[in-house]
């Protein structure tokens, strides 16, 4: 029998519509790293992102390419200004939340992606 932190409690799901379930990815080791970063955030930031949350849940995506965008494979990217990224990934109807970052140049670092990626396999290997 395997230690595995069990995954999808309902502490872990952001916003849950019709169209789609906004969650925290969880690392092998348990870690949440994108609920540390957006717990973490002002207020302000938080309620941006807890926007956009909703929208994706209730239809499915969000319109505006400037605030939310496919980087590379299967990691999207959340856009909050000035600089703040929240990075993911879909499984199915989920969108989970892998980390977030403060973006200090023009294109998203690419340790960042791969730091996403990374998150992902860890998340996904959970599931099987």
């Amino acid at each position: 029998m395997t230690n595995k932190p069990v995954i999808g409690f309902r502490e872990d799901v952001l916003k849950r519509g019709p169209c789609a379930i906004v969650a925290y990815a969880c690392r092998l080791n348990g870690n949440r790293p994108a609920k540390d970063y957006i717990e973490n955030l002002q207020q302000q930031d938080q309620a941006t992102l807890a926007r956009y949350f909703k929208q994706l849940a209730d239809t499915g995506r969000i319109v505006n390419k400037e605030r939310f965008r496919k980087l590379r494979g299967k990691i999207w990217e959340f856009k909050v200004h000035p600089g703040i990224r929240v990075l993911c990934f879909q499984q199915g109807k989920f969108w989970l939340l892998t980390h977030g970052f403060k973006k200090q140049s023009g294109k998203t670092p690419p340790k960042e992606i791969e730091r996403a990626e990374d998150i992902r396999n860890e998340h996904m290997s959970l599931l099987s």
